[in-house]
Protein backbone atom coordinates (compact mmCIF):
# COMPACT_ATOMS: atom_id res chain seq x y z
CA UNK A 1 0.00 0.00 0.00
CA UNK A 2 1.03 3.31 -1.03
CA UNK A 3 -0.23 6.83 -0.57
CA UNK A 4 -0.01 9.04 -3.57
CA UNK A 5 1.26 12.62 -3.28
CA UNK A 6 -2.24 13.93 -2.45
CA UNK A 7 -2.22 11.13 0.12
CA UNK A 8 -4.34 9.06 -1.18
CA UNK A 9 -4.04 4.97 -1.11
CA UNK A 10 -2.96 3.59 -3.81
CA UNK A 11 -3.11 -0.55 -4.46
CA UNK A 12 -0.02 -1.97 -6.29
CA UNK A 13 0.27 -5.86 -6.89
CA UNK A 14 3.90 -5.10 -6.78
CA UNK A 15 4.64 -2.61 -4.12
CA UNK A 16 8.11 -3.58 -3.28
CA UNK A 17 9.09 -2.22 -6.89
CA UNK A 18 7.68 0.65 -6.97
CA UNK A 19 9.74 3.49 -6.10
CA UNK A 20 7.34 7.00 -6.58
CA UNK A 21 3.70 7.16 -8.32
CA UNK A 22 1.65 10.18 -8.86
CA UNK A 23 -1.89 9.68 -9.75
CA UNK A 24 -4.27 11.72 -11.32
CA UNK A 25 -5.65 12.55 -7.74
CA UNK A 26 -2.22 14.37 -7.18
CA UNK A 27 -3.06 16.61 -10.02
CA UNK A 28 -6.07 17.69 -9.27
CA UNK A 29 -4.45 18.71 -5.78
CA UNK A 30 -2.05 20.33 -7.44
CA UNK A 31 -4.88 22.21 -9.55
CA UNK A 32 -7.11 23.12 -6.11
CA UNK A 33 -3.47 24.24 -4.70
CA UNK A 34 -3.11 26.62 -7.54
CA UNK A 35 -7.19 27.71 -7.82
CA UNK A 36 -7.68 25.92 -10.96
CA UNK A 37 -11.25 24.05 -10.40
CA UNK A 38 -11.18 20.30 -11.06
CA UNK A 39 -13.92 19.83 -13.54
CA UNK A 40 -10.91 21.98 -15.80
CA UNK A 41 -8.57 18.74 -15.39
CA UNK A 42 -10.47 16.83 -18.18
CA UNK A 43 -8.48 13.54 -19.78
CA UNK A 44 -7.32 15.69 -22.70
CA UNK A 45 -5.39 17.97 -19.81
CA UNK A 46 -4.15 14.61 -17.77
CA UNK A 47 -2.82 13.53 -20.92
CA UNK A 48 -0.82 16.31 -21.84
CA UNK A 49 0.28 16.48 -18.26
CA UNK A 50 1.77 13.46 -17.95
CA UNK A 51 3.80 14.47 -21.18
CA UNK A 52 5.13 17.23 -19.46
CA UNK A 53 5.72 15.12 -16.83
CA UNK A 54 7.58 12.43 -19.14
CA UNK A 55 9.73 15.61 -20.19
CA UNK A 56 10.02 16.76 -16.90
CA UNK A 57 11.38 13.59 -15.73
CA UNK A 58 14.17 13.04 -18.22
CA UNK A 59 17.16 13.28 -15.93
CA UNK A 60 15.53 11.04 -13.38
CA UNK A 61 18.53 8.72 -12.61
CA UNK A 62 20.22 12.13 -11.26
CA UNK A 63 17.85 12.25 -8.82
CA UNK A 64 18.25 8.86 -8.14
CA UNK A 65 21.89 8.76 -8.03
CA UNK A 66 21.71 11.84 -5.69
CA UNK A 67 18.79 10.35 -3.60
CA UNK A 68 20.71 6.67 -3.30
CA UNK A 69 24.16 9.12 -2.18
CA UNK A 70 22.13 11.23 0.58
CA UNK A 71 20.49 7.90 1.72
CA UNK A 72 23.80 6.09 2.21
CA UNK A 73 25.38 9.01 4.24
CA UNK A 74 22.68 8.79 6.88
Amino acid sequence: MWLSRAGREVNETETDNVIFILTKEDVLECAREMGIPAETITQDVLARVKKGVEWGLECWSEVMKEAIDMALKD
